[in-house]
């Protein structure tokens, strides 16, 4: 069992169902982000953690303690806000102190809490500061160091740092990845920026228009999405999306064709569960990584089987440790394609490329249900 537990969550606004049977663990000194786009029902999901906001249904295990009816300031849960959760007229001092003397602690110990926070997040020459007159950097570590103040046995970022500017975001989140590492408490955390999300979680949970749709590691979401959603979510650029018809070629081997004369060939692997498919249409995932420029790498560095297709060259981002090309096959097939170790200026636009992509990290999808294919072992 998890340090938190969230179970068959539910939550609606009138006729809106915004968390959809819910339910996750974030194990004791795990960093878990909650990643998906705008109105997916992440902050809720955090605010009832919180008791912010009541669950229609489900149950909130925290420590092994049901805390799903108990009051928020019963909780021990540590929040940090969006708009930082500050109270305007008082000072660093009094914001940091608040939640402490809400729950009656001594005077000598806030005291001594408040100071060590301060301390650590660089606070204390702001320490008699109102509010109103700190800068939104000042303010972001004013809410990180009451939080940091409170021994929570949870702590809960809601897009923390979405209001700052690219440089202070840096810092923010190296000051918040900090008092994760000195708590070594669960952390949740929400943000609907993915890059932000890989850089920092150790888990990551798709959550969108209220579901979940798979939890794992960056490499698993990436290499491995569960549907189609998170497939054409995640990555920069994200996996290639691919129609075409399931069938086999005279020599039996299996291949999903694109156009005619317009072929992807597929692992053996495909081959016990796509039995059903044969002839009918379904959906191919390349990574933009699986596909590589002819002769740039040996055979023996990639799956087999290989494919090798020849099309357009038809944008090229050069980026700081790789370049992104988008390729035209047929005139009808389009592809992104993220290459290493190759000269920008042997990729010309309008020009004809020959590429090789890697069987080994081809994923099939179901058109209908959405879901990805199960490869036999």
């Amino acid at each position: 069992m998890g340090q938190l537990e969230v179970q068959n969550l539910v939550k609606s606004y009138g006729s809106k169902e915004v968390i959809a049977n819910i339910s996750f663990s974030v194990r004791d000194g795990e960093f878990f982000v909650l990643l998906g786009p705008s109105g997916g029902g992440k902050s809720t999901i955090l605010k009832v953690i919180s008791g912010i906001e009541k669950a229609d249904s489900g149950r909130i295990l925290l420590a092994d303690r049901d805390i799903t009816n108990i009051p928020p300031r019963d909780r021990n849960v540590g929040m940090v806000f969006q708009d930082y959760g500050l109270y305007p007229h008082m000072n660093v001092f009094e914001n940091i102190a608040y939640g402490l003397e809400a729950r009656g602690m001594p005077r000598a110990e806030i005291a001594t809490r408040v100071k060590e926070s301060a301390d650590r997040l660089g606070l204390t020459p702001l320490i008699d500061r109102v509010i109103v007159d700190l800068s939104g950097g000042e303010q972001q570590r004013v809410s990180l160091a009451r939080a940091l103040a409170k021994d929570a046995e949870v702590y809960l970022f809601d897009e923390p740092i979405s209001n700052l500017d690219p440089k202070l975001r840096a810092q923010a989140r190296r000051d918040i990845i900090m008092l994760h590492r000195m708590k070594q408490k669960p952390s949740l955390y929400v943000t609907h920026d993915q890059n932000e999300a890989l850089a920092i979680a150790d888990r990551i949970a798709i959550i969108a228009q209220g579901k979940l749709q798979q939890v794992g590691t960056s490499n698993d979401l990436i290499q491995n999405p569960a549907n189609l959603f998170v497939a054409g979510f995640i990555g920069t650029p994200p996996m290639n999306l691919l129609s075409g018809i399931l069938a086999t070629d005279g020599q039996g081997q299996l291949q999903v064709e694109f156009t005619p004369g317009l072929a992807l060939t597929l692992p053996d692997y495909w081959n016990p569960s796509s039995l059903n498919y044969q002839g009918k249409r379904v959906v191919v995932g390349i990574p933009p990584a699986a596909i590589y420029p002819a002769g740039m790498a040996a055979d023996s560095e990639l799956q087999a089987p290989l494919s090798h297709l020849e099309g357009e060259i038809t944008f090229v981002e050069a980026l700081v440790s790789e370049i992104i090309v988008a390729l035209k096959f047929n005139d009808i097939v389009h592809a992104s394609a993220v290459f290493t170790g190759v000269d920008e200026s042997e990729l010309d636009i309008g020009s004809r490329l020959r590429v090789a992509i890697d069987g080994g990290q081809i994923r099939l999808f179901d058109p209908e249900t959405e879901l990805a294919f199960q490869a036999a072992e």
